[in-house]
């Protein structure tokens, strides 16, 4: 069997190289080089950086847009430029670990039609930072466990139907998990038939609408994300984060809702806020993963809470959306 052709979008905006070990990944995966098609849609970096992307043979497109998310953005512009049957949402800051990586990942889509796409698990390093080792287990927003693939499997709390070589997972329709970045594979064909990309959570939320719900983690395919250096770096990465949400990025969400059930999320933000009631999953989590970097948990759920109220009070449209 002719093996499909995989489309890696990636959006960029580097200050230093951090997307090569990416690229490097990439090219050596056990996977044809012409079956791989890099497209990387850059946001403003250096033209040295640019320089060395090259030597991987890329396609390179300019995103006046600046930003990744997005109609008409980054992403949403590699999706349209790409020819691939998959689609891989590659941001700079990852690396695929392992040479079979593309094969384990396309597996469970050409064994079953009916799955929408083949999410990674993050890989931890026991020798990375305690924050980006943290923020390996829960995803990249601790406020968003609640919602988060990532948080959800790292807290135990995801439905996992045993298909082999990888986990089957059904989305809720109503309330379908936050996930669509970090190497996530999804077939092609689906984003017309959805109604466009946007945004990831967007995207996700759309396939759930239209009853695509069926989604694989394959059991061996990691990816690393070299997320933050130090809780100083995180912290300025959460608080621009959430200032670009609170001023546009609410304005797209059409299909997403964040608030599905407002009094348990009202209860959700308090416990945050209280700080104590998450120090037993701490502790628990501290023995489960012999790391603790999960000392980190209630602390870093308080600090993500209180920086999205705090915006989330000075957005209009935000407490429309909550309180309405």
């Amino acid at each position: 069997m002719a093996e499909p052709l995989i489309s890696f979008v990636i959006p960029t905006k580097e200050t230093n190289y951090r997307v090569l070990p990416l690229l490097d990944s990439i090219r050596n995966q056990n996977y044809p080089a012409d079956k791989t098609e890099i497209i990387i849609i850059d946001g403003g970096s250096p033209l040295k950086i640019l320089e060395k992307c090259k030597r991987y043979n890329p396609k390179i497109y300019h995103n006046e847009k600046v930003l990744a998310e997005g109609k008409g953005r980054g992403k949403d512009q590699g999706i349209e430029k790409s020819s691939g049957k998959y689609i891989v949402i590659a941001e700079s800051d990852i690396r695929l670990i392992g040479k079979n990586w593309i094969k384990d990942m396309i597996a469970p889509l050409e064994e079953n039609e009916n799955l929408f796409a083949s999410v990674p698990r993050l890989y931890v390093d026991k020798n990375d930072n305690i924050v980006n080792r943290y923020l390996s287990y829960v995803g990249v927003d601790p406020f968003a466990v609640c919602r988060s693939l990532e948080g959800q499997l790292a807290l135990n709390r995801v439905a996992l139907e045993d298909a082999g070589n990888y986990f089957k997972i059904k989305l809720n329709k109503k309330s379908p998990y936050c996930m669509g970045s970090n190497g996530f594979m999804f077939r092609r064909e689906l984003v017309e038939r959805v109604g466009g990309y946007a945004q990831d959570v967007e995207f996700i939320a759309r396939l759930a609408k239209n009853n695509f719900l069926e989604f694989a983690i394959p059991k061996e395919a990691k990816i690393f994300h070299a997320n933050v250096k130090s809780f100083s770096a995180f912290m300025k990465k959460r608080v621009r984060w959430t200032q670009a949400y609170s001023n546009f990025y609410v304005d797209e969400k059409k299909d997403f809702v964040w608030v599905d059930n407002k009094p348990r999320f009202m209860v959700y933000v308090l416990k945050n806020l209280l700080f104590l009631p998450n120090v037993p999953v701490s502790i628990r989590k501290c023995v489960e993963y012999q790391d603790f970097c999960w000392l980190l948990h209630p602390v870093l759920m308080f600090l993500t809470t209180f920086i999205n109220l705090y915006y989330s009070l000075q957005s209009k449209k935000i407490l429309r959306s909550i309180f309405s």
